[in-house]
């Protein structure tokens, strides 16, 4: 690993000392295409105002890739760039390196999204947005090559797995009632966090190398695994819900997807920062209430896009039934 390091610490050295500071804005705009917050405006955008089959398919492929991504991370907790080279920190992260979330993630929907679309433009620059989503975590000197490399191969498995095993998934649940279809989402959830737990336990007993253990005080927390259980389990439940009660039609003219997009997408916001404020008030993340109102709020904010907000649109006449 160490002749990787040195190959990895090189390279960023090369791209930094040619393109820095010149293009620091624009690798930390790509670089934002990669995180929590822009998919949390583009997934309901597709959801609410494109196709809501589609919508629903990213985030399940989002949410599994990322959460392979993140048990990996954990499980190997190598270091990232800035924490052992001499190399430019122009963005920080707490987690560990290997792999590249961002990589995994960006090219998971954006492989899926050019499968989805007919247009050649449009697929490439999904093209062009997935290469330097994960260039930028290179020339910011928060990942190795071999962490994109990894993180492109786990994006690739999950949309092979979701080609090949989502017709035979869904009709299986489509057979199960609705109470069973929300139990059964939330069995998958609590998995998801039982994961992370059990991954944590596994390298407990191994300690940071002492040269870049400073960085690390946060690497090791399970959070984000609280994080995805409560997402998935909001958007299994919601989205059970919506077939049953709030069947729409994501179509209509661009004005009234816009106005809907509006409308969805204030309230989701209000929802998911508002909760933030008010659950940091009760309890600190790293505490067992701090874990469980991490699930509670990613969980109703995904309730929120996949049921309520559709529910809302319908009453309001800014959607049809479909």
């Amino acid at each position: 690993m160490e002749a990787l390091y040195q190959f990895g610490i090189s390279l960023i050295q090369i791209i930094q000392n040619s393109l820095s500071p010149a293009l620091d804005g624009v690798m930390n705009g790509f670089s934002f295409l990669g995180r929590i917050e822009f998919y949390l405006v583009l997934i309901p955008f597709i959801y609410w105002s494109i196709d809501r089959r589609i919508g629903i398919r990213a985030f399940l492929i989002l949410a599994y890739t990322d959460l392979t991504a993140a048990s990996l991370k954990l499980l190997f907790h190598e270091p990232r760039p800035y924490w052992i080279g001499n190399v430019k920190p122009l963005s920080t992260e707490p987690t560990y390196g290997i792999p590249s979330s961002h990589a995994s993630d960006s090219l998971a929907i954006g492989g899926y999204l050019m499968a989805r679309i007919k247009q050649n433009w449009q697929r490439i620059l999904l093209g062009i947005i997935v290469f330097f989503v994960a260039f930028s975590r290179l020339y910011l000197g928060v990942h190795f090559p071999q962490d994109i490399l990894l993180g492109w191969i786990i994006g690739f498995a999950v949309l092979w797995a979701a080609a090949k095993w989502e017709t035979i998934v869904r009709n299986w649940l489509d057979d199960k009632s609705l109470a069973v279809q929300i139990g059964l989402g939330f069995i998958d959830s609590v998995l998801i966090f039982l994961t992370g737990l059990f991954i944590r336990f596994l390298v407990s007993g191994t300690a940071d190398p002492a040269s870049w253990s400073s960085f690390t005080t946060y690497s090791r927390s399970i959070t984000h695994f609280f994080t995805l259980a409560g997402a998935v389990f909001g958007a299994y439940a919601g989205y059970a819900l919506m077939r049953r009660y709030a069947r729409f039609d994501a179509k209509g003219s661009w004005e009234s997807r816009g106005i809907r997009y509006l409308v969805g997408i204030i309230s989701l916001l209000v929802v998911f920062y508002g909760l933030d404020k008010f659950f940091a008030l009760i309890a600190p993340d790293e505490t067992a209430l701090g874990y469980t109102l991490r699930y509670i709020r990613y969980g109703f904010a995904t309730f929120w896009m996949t049921f309520l907000a559709p529910w809302l649109f319908l009453k309001l006449k800014l959607a049809k039934p479909e």
